[in-house]
């Protein structure tokens, strides 16, 4: 079971450090501006657990020695969507409490 935090998901295990962002995207994309994205730290790769739930992008070229991070873009009408949408608010109150100091 998948549990969304303000600075990661957890897949049963430890904590898979993450950020959350969201649009606004480029009408090439497809994307509504609703989407959140959700972007692996340190360039870790998720574990098998979150690739089984949502599609993980990485565009890693070892050959060209260009480095990606996995980045997961979760539409509204995804079944985790309010899920990733309360830890992406929980990230945005985060940082607002931490502006304000």
């Amino acid at each position: 079971m998948l549990k969304f935090f303000y600075n990661g998901l957890k897949d049963g295990g430890k904590l898979q450090k993450a950020s959350y962002s969201t649009g606004p995207y480029t009408p090439e994309s497809g994307l509504p501006d609703e989407t959140i994205t959700i972007t692996a730290r340190d360039y870790m790769r998720f574990s098998a657990g979150i690739q089984e739930a949502f599609v993980v992008v990485n565009q890693t070229d070892t050959m060209t020695d260009f480095f990606d991070k996995d980045r997961i873009r979760v539409r509204p009408s995804h079944p985790l969507y309010s899920e990733v949408k309360r830890a992406y608010n929980s990230q945005q109150a985060k940082r607002a409490a931490r502006s304000q100091r």
